[in-house]
């Protein structure tokens, strides 16, 4: 089982990844929801959980999990985003959570365990 982070800034997919690392996940990472496709098309990495950024250029992290559930990949998804929940209500009808930034790494591990439950 491995976590997908889909976020364009280095240094958080970074942070994330060491984060979600240490506390015993396997991780994949992307840059783009372009990159994200390709790894969830790859059917010999096994995907649970995709944390993604909203904002990315390009493809934007709403735009990505719509396109990957068009293509029928189905893993639980989160939102990490600095934007309000209002800003970003049009993400609730794809099933989909959000947790704001900044986070605590706690605050993180413990939303990804009840997803993963």
């Amino acid at each position: 089982m491995t976590i997908l982070i889909v976020d364009d800034e280095n240094e958080c997919r970074e942070s994330l990844g060491e984060l979600l690392r240490f506390a015993g996940y396997r991780v994949a990472t992307a840059a783009s929801g372009e990159d994200a496709l390709g790894i969830l098309r790859d059917r010999t990495i096994n995907i649970r959980l995709m944390l993604v950024d909203f904002m990315m250029p390009g493809m934007n992290g709403e735009e990505f999990i719509r396109k990957a559930r068009q293509e029928g990949h189905m893993p639980k998804a989160l939102i990490v985003t600095a934007f309000a929940p209002w800003q970003t209500a049009g993400i609730t009808k794809y099933g989909i959570g959000y947790l704001r930034k900044p986070y605590e790494g706690s605050v993180l591990l413990n939303t990804v365990e009840r997803l993963l439950r």
